[in-house]
């Protein structure tokens, strides 16, 4: 935080960051109530995490292009995208809602990749792991005040007050993206022979695939992304028939798990410098299979303790992965191993989510959660077994 740019690069992501956070959750929340259908409310979920099967068309975009420019550009295009919800007036717009909901996922895994690459060129080596925590931690923290905020205003006034709310911040970031000048920005080398496209697509998934290392982190990430895809559309269940609360007391738990996130992310940068990127990883999946498990009695109490738990758990092991990503990857291959990375850990993610929108009629979501609290348990034993293989075999 030294740094001015980094500082002014912060406070614009941080304002980008809320407008989607208050946004996201209302989407749900409005197809749930419009609709009356927790299937309906799940794709929403879908259709953010389907764009990360773009990962290598997106990937080879922020590699090729100037990480600033694109962040610019998306920003731009993004809050068009989100103003167009001023459309719907029925449940017969549904389908804008959807469209919108597929676009701000494409618009996310390009910020995601772009911001990464830029921070990449920006910071030291030895403090990726605390910069990417402050950005978890940041992403994470403003569940607090996001979804309160972005519930109150949707009951207070509807869906287009929020959107508007959501394409000012993006309207800020782009001030903030235009006022960093000077600022280092990989971008593909020039002397480099040109491969074929069909090379440079993959090279991202090759490069996780092909280290050891960071294939097993990220087979990891996405072993437990796919059991809390399951959560996704159990958590309305939850609220509903265990609770009997309404649907928007959603924005409370995930106020509760913001807070917990607060924490995660400014912890570890320390604990990834004490324990190494796996083991850090292991700790996070560890708390998410604790806060899991205290949603299955299903108490007002329990459930805002798990959101405390899994907000812990998610910049945790995320943060890990991403850093290690990172410092295992040359710089202009950043954005096609971090788009990649999103991407072989959303499949799973999608699926399940698909899954968890269907299976939810039929199963308890108590079951649901036992069984994705045990999955995780599996992961974390899973990469603490496989750093001590891989320590073995190096020795």
């Amino acid at each position: 935080m030294r740094d001015p740019r980094f500082v002014l690069l912060f406070f614009g992501q941080a304002v980008n960051m809320f407008g989607d956070r208050a946004l996201l959750v209302v989407l749900a929340i409005w197809v749930k109530e419009l609709t009356g259908s927790d299937s309906l409310a799940g794709v929403t979920f879908v259709l953010l995490s389907l764009p990360s099967l773009l990962a290598p068309v997106t990937g080879l975009l922020v590699d090729r292009f100037p990480r600033r420019a694109t962040l610019i550009v998306n920003d731009v295009i993004a809050a068009l995208l989100v103003l167009s919800l001023l459309l719907v007036q029925d449940q017969g717009d549904l389908w804008i809602v959807f469209a919108v909901t597929f676009g701000y996922g494409l618009s996310n895994q390009i910020f995601n990749a772009a911001r990464g690459g830029l921070v990449h060129s920006m910071v030291p080596a030895e403090m990726l792991g605390d910069a990417n925590g402050l950005f978890g931690s940041l992403s994470q923290g403003l569940r607090i005040i996001g979804p309160l905020l972005g519930t109150g205003v949707f009951v207070a006034t509807g869906l287009g007050a929020v959107a508007v709310l959501d394409a000012a911040t993006f309207a800020v970031s782009v001030v903030v993206l235009l006022l960093l000048r000077g600022t280092p920005d990989l971008t593909r080398s020039r002397e480099r022979a040109p491969r074929l496209l069909k090379a440079e697509l993959m090279a991202g998934v090759r490069h996780l695939v092909t280290h050891q290392e960071l294939r097993g982190a990220v087979v990891a990430v996405g072993l437990a992304l796919g059991a809390a895809g399951l959560i996704n559309t159990a958590m309305f269940a939850a609220v509903d028939e265990g609770l009997h609360r309404p649907t928007a007391f959603i924005g409370v738990i995930a106020a509760f798990q913001g807070a917990g996130s607060i924490a995660g992310g400014l912890i570890t940068g320390r604990l990834i410098r004490r324990y190494g990127e796996q083991r850090t990883a292991a700790i996070g999946f560890a708390f998410s299979a604790a806060g899991l498990a205290l949603v299955i009695p299903t108490s007002v109490v329990g459930m805002c303790l798990a959101g405390v738990l899994v907000g812990v758990s998610i910049p945790v092991f995320m943060v890990a992965t991403t850093t290690l990503v990172q410092r295992r990857t040359e710089g202009e291959l950043q954005g096609r191993a971090l788009t990649a990375m999103d991407a072989l850990i959303d499949i799973p993610f999608v699926s399940s989510l698909a899954v968890g929108s269907f299976v939810i009629q039929f199963v308890p979501f108590r079951f649901v959660y036992a069984f994705s609290a045990v999955a995780f348990t599996a992961v974390a034993v899973f990469v603490l077994a496989s750093r001590r293989k891989e320590t073995a075999v190096a020795r």
